[in-house]
């Protein structure tokens, strides 16, 4: 798997732990890569992610796993406020009011590779491999209601059903 390293984003600090254990997906909700990545990249907008995919599968490293970048604002998960601290943030070339509205077969096969390889260095488990909605629910509903859970589950890379239904196009959940 090639990363590309040619761009990167100013907007990120040190983590306050060196245990990675979650991995947060999002999606851009611009018009494309080039957008997304001047985005994340611009000082001014104080938000970045570690990698961003775009819709031909390129994967694009814009901050070190190293450092926290600032991906997840205010989150919460199990016991957790920081989530940026000890979480992989990855956003894809996706935006549900744009031409790039499908999660297509590059963009995702793309993915599933990264979160493999990202699982097996950071020894993380499916069931936190969450999306951005997952973690701050009443603020955000990426990475969507036609992002392709069950297919991160047919690989074993994600658990879909653990007490929240997913791909909600509102900022609520129901709970079992």
């Amino acid at each position: 798997m090639k990363l590309i390293h040619k761009f990167k984003s100013p907007n990120f600090n040190q983590r306050k732990s060196n245990k990675i254990n979650l991995i947060v997906i999002h999606y851009t909700a611009l018009k494309s890569i080039s957008e997304s990545i001047k985005y994340l990249s611009s000082k001014k907008n104080k938000v970045s992610s570690h990698y961003v995919i775009s819709r031909n599968g390129e994967i694009y490293n814009l901050v070190s796993e190293k450092n926290r970048a600032w991906h997840a604002g205010e989150s919460y998960w199990q016991g957790n406020f920081d989530i940026n601290s000890f979480s992989i943030g990855i956003e894809l070339d996706y935006s549900p009011l744009e031409k790039n509205d499908i999660f297509g077969s590059s963009l995702t096969y793309s993915l599933i590779k990264l979160l493999k390889k990202l699982i097996k260095k950071h020894k993380i488990t499916p069931e936190n491999i969450l999306g951005h909605s997952d973690v701050a629910p009443y603020r955000k509903i990426d990475p969507g209601q036609k992002f392709p859970w069950n297919l991160l589950e047919h690989y074993n890379i994600s658990f879909c059903n653990f007490l929240v239904f997913r791909n909600l196009e509102s900022s609520s959940k129901i709970y079992w």
